[in-house]
């Protein structure tokens, strides 16, 4: 069969219950119907994962898969995307990393690693032009991923970007239910527990040297074109010019303005007035720390830095330059603010291998519940957690990782950690239904990515920020706390960001025209995708997702946010503006948007129909689709 342009053409698939491997092939048609990443990804889920296997369970799929224009000369293209059905919700799970794994792993011959069964010792994966090994990896556990990392280096004699490592922590090997899966020195894919999953399988790590295999595309000079005008248009484009120069940075202090930083654990919306607030302008969270780029695949992306702490307790220690959500999640969240206090507490938690935001989520309720006094000091093995203080943070960090004392509630997440306790703390606890966490924002002030992030199926954020919505017929902006605004933008833009992580690209290089987005696509592939067959393969990846949970038993009654998630801002930019009088018609219009049933949260017929999935019609509805069927 021949491979399709811009693809490797097979996928490697591994059952570590009797540490085989054999290659799997796709069609060319097959291969434009799901592409990789979350499309690829969602088909698995939904095919092969039975509602009886648990996250933990041996028949539970792991997911690692890049996508059609990895690889490739356009910006940001070594994404790896992580499907599975995550520790946290116990269900899907579509999470995203960058850095070199995707471009190797294409460049060995693989567009995804599909991996099945639970190993009866730790092993990792080793892969290179010359095959697949299963080897020992007794000798790295307990290690940190960085650690990790280091090892197989030396291991290998591979240096920098010549092997591309993706493993878990000790919070990993402790099943400790937020944990990440983290490589190349700080790219992390981060949500809803694949981590853990990865942890009961005994996958300590996957290890791919960067192969000799040559990937062919279409039309090379189209590809090289739109290449470019994707560059020019990051690096001059007003909407995308400060995330070229800075990365997340500025979104510090943007965030702050609009009320949307979460301060001591949703406490408060104003900024402590000791706090020197043009200290954390962007430029400044990179002046006075000696630092270098740390690009990912094909990027020229000012973004991801390594840096050298130039004060306190850790002073010379190189650290990775938080994103947005580690400044947030390792400190406003917890009321930390000084910055290098901030970037190491950020990459002690990202070595462990476990959630920045979750961790923040944790981290602050038990401050907070220590200072009311709903947990005790002799609760936390006499640990007294006061806010801003990074070097206890640490402490407890290693108790959860550990799961020492309380440390082993605090390991099964804010939302069980919170049931367990009952009462009063449980009040204070910030999570959705299903078990998952926000991103580190304060939603309250974004009430869009609350919605998005109790109404999504994928552990996270499904249609994430907008991104260029009068391509879709929306308002270039909305009245964020117009309920029937913000509920209509969210579920119009449902599906754009499952076809961006389809691509093996990076969000952030690919907040551009849908349609530049498809040239792209068409000149690797040869193919013809149209900006309208883009989101339809979008929301059929969304409608295969919540199909999948609505299977495992996660319905519209879980798609709520805690008390203290959805409650009112008592101080800042947006005091007195609540969404909760609002939710339940939010929640109505979305559903109208989408085309799912408000009551059973099932897609609609005539929605399963448009996205080409009616033969999931019988399943999906059972005698009521005779009427379909027929009609």
């Amino acid at each position: 069969m021949q491979v399709p342009f811009a693809y490797a053409g097979k996928i490697l698939r591994v059952d570590l219950s009797q540490e085989r491997f054999w290659q799997e092939t796709l069609t060319p048609e097959e291969w434009k119907q799901y592409l990789g990443g979350a499309g690829l990804g969602a088909k698995i889920l939904f095919e092969e994962v039975p509602p009886e296997a648990n996250w933990d369970h041996p028949d539970n799929r792991l997911v690692l898969a890049t996508g059609p224009l990895a690889g490739l000369p356009v910006w940001g293209t070594g994404g790896l995307s992580v499907i599975t059905r995550g520790a946290l919700t116990n269900g899907a799970t579509s999470t995203q990393a960058n850095g070199f794994f995707g471009a190797n792993l294409k460049y060995c011959g693989y567009d995804a690693i599909v991996v099945q069964g639970q190993a009866r010792r730790w092993v990792y994966l080793y892969i290179d032009d010359e095959g697949v090994e299963f080897r020992d990896a007794t000798h790295l556990l307990g290690k940190d991923t960085w650690e990790t990392q280091d090892v197989l280096q030396d291991e290998h004699g591979l240096r920098g970007h010549q092997l591309s490592v993706y493993s878990i922590g000790p919070a990993g090997e402790k099943l400790v239910r937020f944990a990440v899966i983290a490589g190349d020195y700080g790219h992390v894919a981060s949500k809803n527990g694949c981590g853990a999953v990865m942890g009961a399988k005994r996958l300590k790590a996957v290890a791919i040297a960067r192969g000799s295999k040559g990937l062919r595309v279409a039309d090379p000079r189209g590809l090289y074109q739109v290449a470019e005008e994707i560059a020019y248009e990051l690096k001059t484009d007003p909407s995308t010019r400060s995330l070229y120069e800075y990365g997340t940075l500025p979104g510090v202090l943007n965030i702050l303005r609009l009320g949307a930083l979460p301060i001591k654990n949703y406490t408060t919306n104003v900024a402590p007035n000791q706090v020197d607030l043009s200290l954390w302008e962007a430029p400044s969270l990179r002046e006075g720390f000696d630092h270098r780029g740390h690009q990912c695949s094909a990027c020229g992306m000012h973004h991801c830095h390594m840096q050298v702490l130039p004060a306190g307790p850790h002073k010379g220690e190189i650290v990775d330059e938080p994103e947005y959500e580690g400044w947030s999640g390792a400190g406003w969240t917890i009321g930390v603010t000084d910055r290098v206090a901030v970037s190491w507490l950020n990459t002690q938690v990202d070595r462990a291998g476990i959630d920045v935001n979750e961790f923040g989520w944790l981290i602050g309720w038990v401050m907070e519940c220590q200072e009311k006094g709903y947990i005790t000091k002799e609760q936390l093995g006499g640990l007294e957690l006061r806010w801003g203080d990074a070097e206890a943070a640490k402490r407890l960090l290693d108790m959860v990782i550990e799961r020492r004392g309380f440390g082993d509630v605090l390991a099964e997440g804010v939302k069980r950690a919170a049931e367990t306790l009952g009462g009063p703390a449980a009040e204070c606890a910030i999570y959705t239904l299903k078990g998952n966490t926000p991103r580190g924002h304060d939603h309250r002030g974004r009430w869009e990515e609350m919605l998005d992030t109790c109404t999504a199926s994928a552990g996270t954020l499904e249609t994430g920020p907008a991104v260029r919505p009068t391509e879709f017929g929306l308002p270039a902006r909305i009245n964020p706390f117009d309920p029937d605004q913000v509920a209509r933008q969210v579920g119009g833009l449902l599906g754009r960001r499952h076809f961006e992580d389809s691509l093996g690209a990076c969000i952030f290089t690919t907040r551009t025209w849908m349609e530049t987005l498809c040239r792209a696509l068409n000149a690797a592939t040869g193919w013809d995708y149209t900006r309208d067959e883009a989101m339809r393969f979008g929301r059929r990846t969304a409608a295969l997702f919540r199909l999948f949970n609505l299977r495992c038993g996660i319905g519209p009654e879980l798609e709520k946010p805690s008390p203290r998630y959805g409650s009112t801002p008592v101080d800042g930019p947006n005091a007195g503006i609540g969404i909760a009088s609002h939710w339940e018609h939010m929640l109505d219009v979305w559903y109208e948007t989408v085309g799912y049933d408000r009551k059973t949260g099932r897609p609609l017929p005539e929605t399963l129909r448009r996205l080409g999935l009616e033969h999931l019609i019988p399943e999906v509805w059972g005698k009521e689709a005779v009427s379909y069927v027929s009609s």
